[in-house]
């Protein structure tokens, strides 16, 4: 097995989920810039809606974990931006959804403000992908 769960646990914060303290990995790392909730050509999508703007975000992690190779059970860390805390139901309900069953690692920050007042949520990812797990 390429990746090692440590310690997962249930949050105590308004969206539950499963998460692991640290994963230890082996294979093909995958590292990406934040994502927003923007299309390919820049277009917001959920202009004052942190939920959609994070459903996009994850939307995007999707997409370039598979033109990496990957999926999004590689995921093993993200770093979850938000510009305000009353975001964080509608945002991890997002996240949720897209990472169900994942246990990645994660890590909340309330920001100021991102690159773009209309953005009110970023999300980093980074991944392992192992070649030689059964991708079926």
């Amino acid at each position: 097995m390429s990746r090692t769960h440590i310690h997962t646990y249930q949050t105590r914060y308004h969206a539950q989920a499963t998460y692991s303290k640290a994963i230890r990995a082996r294979g093909d790392f995958v590292f990406m810039q934040g994502q927003v909730g923007t299309l390919l050509d820049g277009t917001l999508i959920g202009e004052g809606d942190p939920g959609a703007q994070a459903h996009q975000a994850c939307k995007n992690i999707k997409r370039w974990m598979e033109e990496a190779g990957g999926r999004l059970q590689d995921v093993c860390k993200l770093t979850v931006y938000v510009t305000d805390i009353s975001y964080r139901p509608a945002v991890y309900a997002a996240i949720n959804e897209w990472f169900e069953g994942v246990h990645h690692c994660s890590t909340g920050v309330v920001v100021q403000g991102l690159a773009d007042p209309s953005l009110l949520v970023e999300i980093d990812a980074m991944a392992v992908i192992d070649d030689t797990e059964d991708r079926r």
